[in-house]
């Protein structure tokens, strides 16, 4: 689910790969959708019906995956305990890392990896506290749709659980044993998140997305919508030069200009997590998302962080014939781990 766009599949996870056998985008209706909250239940479910209606969609039983500014993430470390008693331990200090009342979240970890403090052994793990209300929206409009919603899941957890199955992205780059730095760049912010081996180490939201440069051009340029799809269908390699005093050199300056902001915000969160360890590296920038798609944004970041990176095109684990960048975080969710 998101602010600008749907994305659904019917897939199955067969054989340690994941095999997809029909998907399909439609538009999330205007005002509908915002931010991770349902706004308009009846326009949302007429939208959804149709959709699974046009595409002979038959399967009843549904992964859900969603993103909100509203959903917490903190790093966390608790003394070493048994498996079974971390979440008893958990709900004893909650308050400390649910800076709101923590009756209204859904709090779920995940273990990162055991660390050492003053020589005694602990457990790093990573809390993910959804509102509520936000879940029960999300089943009461899938069960009105007469489906039937299994798993409601986190969108970064989606990348993090096909890095943690494949063995190459692209089919030239290993994954396994290497940090990369997750970048989804979505249409109301951008997700960026440390994973290695499949494991999430760190995620972070910038309210930075597709929007942002959507509302600069228009409001430079006062396009409508349709002129401000054909100017984005025309645009070429962001490292490009066009030459001097011409409006689409404004535009390309404009939204580089953009980009460099969201890569300072990106590179705040870097240096975060490289400065918590001296172990802590970045191997490889992975981009996806349905903003990843500009020309030459994967040369922009390699230049600007001096760390590789790569629009995601592939995983050696996935059977799939679409734009694979733009369904990262729906076919993620049928990986059960």
């Amino acid at each position: 689910m998101g602010s600008y766009k749907i994305k659904a599949l019917v897939g199955r996870e067969k054989n340690n790969r994941i095999i997809i056998d029909d998907y399909f985008t439609i538009p999330t209706p205007k005002g509908a959708y915002i931010d991770g909250r349902i706004m308009d239940k009846v326009l949302l479910h007429y939208a959804i019906d149709e959709a699974l209606k046009k595409n002979g969609i038959k399967v009843k039983d549904v992964y859900l995956t969603i993103n909100s500014s509203e959903i917490i993430v903190r790093e966390v470390i608790i003394p070493k305990v048994e498996a079974e008693e971390v979440e008893k331990l958990l709900s004893f200090q909650i308050e400390d890392y649910i800076p709101v009342d923590p009756e209204n979240f859904v709090v779920q970890f995940k273990l990162i990896d055991t660390t050492y403090e003053d020589n005694i052994e602990k457990l790093s793990l990573l809390l993910i506290g959804i509102p509520k209300e936000i879940v029960e929206n999300h089943f009461e409009l899938l069960k009105d749709l007469a489906l039937n919603p299994l798993v409601l899941d986190y969108q970064p957890n989606s990348m993090a659980k096909l890095l943690g199955l494949s063995n190459f992205i692209n089919k030239d780059y290993p994954t396994k044993d290497f940090t990369f730095a997750v970048i989804d760049i979505g249409y109301e912010n951008t997700k960026v998140s440390i994973v290695k081996n499949g494991i999430i180490y760190l995620s972070r939201v910038v309210e930075i997305g597709g929007k942002y440069i959507d509302q600069s051009i228009v409001n430079n340029y006062g396009y409508d919508d349709y002129e401000l799809m054909q100017i984005k269908e025309g645009l070429d390699d962001l490292n490009k030069f066009y030459g001097e005093n011409s409006e689409h050199t404004a535009i390309y300056s404009l939204i580089k200009g953009i980009f460099v902001t969201l890569n300072e915000r990106i590179e705040m969160i870097f240096r975060y997590y490289l400065s918590r360890s001296s172990n802590n590296q970045i191997s490889m920038i992975l981009l996806y998302g349905g903003n990843a798609n500009y020309a030459g944004l994967d040369n922009f970041f390699s230049n600007y962080f001096n760390i590789p990176t790569i629009i995601v095109e592939s995983f050696d684990k996935v059977n799939f014939d679409g734009k694979i960048f733009e369904y990262i975080n729906s076919i993620g969710a049928l990986v059960r781990r």
